[in-house]
């Protein structure tokens, strides 16, 4: 049977084997491993102050890496990290972790609900990460969004729970050419708790192997 190279399975892209660097943690009963255990029951808690960084970095059996393609994240509700840029670490750069490096670059921002159901987000590609343009509206000092409830996107995105959907003749399509990335890095740059804290149950990546 000849398979597909251009619309293959989805697989989480998220293994034994990735590496989950967090900013902070409250304490041990709430750290980063609790984020992909499976379990709806424990959770990862930031401590206060923003902002707030989860980073994944992705093994992968590919020399070209690996294609995001939907983030889900599950926050408890009055802990949202209600902005979050998305960088991406590139294959063809040198692997470096140091924010503000060429070789990450803004993938997409997303804005979560201030809600406690998985809230899933299609990512965009990154031939089409250069038109995504950081929100213009200041972060207060509490941390509190200060982005209106019907703050300007990109033409590019549409209103289906704050997820960019991209060109919707082709959303899902997996382009073999398409670049791959070696890790994701989720920014949280304002939070509805007025103390900066962001609390996540679980997170997940689904996509492809470059």
């Amino acid at each position: 049977m000849n398979e597909d190279r251009h619309n293959p399975e989805m697989v989480s892209l998220i293994s034994p084997d990735t590496v989950i660097k967090v900013s902070s943690t409250l304490d041990k009963s709430v750290g980063k491993k609790n984020l992909v255990d499976g379990s709806p029951e424990t959770c990862w808690t930031s401590q206060q102050g923003l902002p707030q960084t989860i980073t994944l970095i992705l093994p992968s059996s590919s020399p070209r890496g690996v294609i995001p393609k939907l983030l889900s994240i599950t926050f408890q509700g009055g802990f949202v990290g209600r902005t979050c840029a998305i960088h991406a670490r590139t294959v063809d750069r040198t692997h470096s972790d140091i924010p503000g490096k060429a070789n990450w670059r803004l993938l997409t921002y997303i804005y979560p609900e201030d809600v406690n159901r998985k809230q899933t987000f299609t990512l965009p590609s990154l031939s089409d990460a250069a038109f995504i343009a950081p929100p213009s509206a200041p972060i207060s000092p509490s941390g509190l969004s200060t982005l209106p409830a019907t703050a300007s996107m990109p033409s590019h995105f549409t209103d289906l729970g704050n997820t960019y959907t991209g060109n919707p003749t082709s959303e899902m399509e997996h382009d073999v050419n398409e670049l791959g990335i070696t890790a994701l890095r989720l920014t949280f740059e304002t939070s509805s708790d007025f103390f900066g804290r962001v609390t996540v149950y679980d997170l997940d990546l689904k996509g492809y192997l470059a």
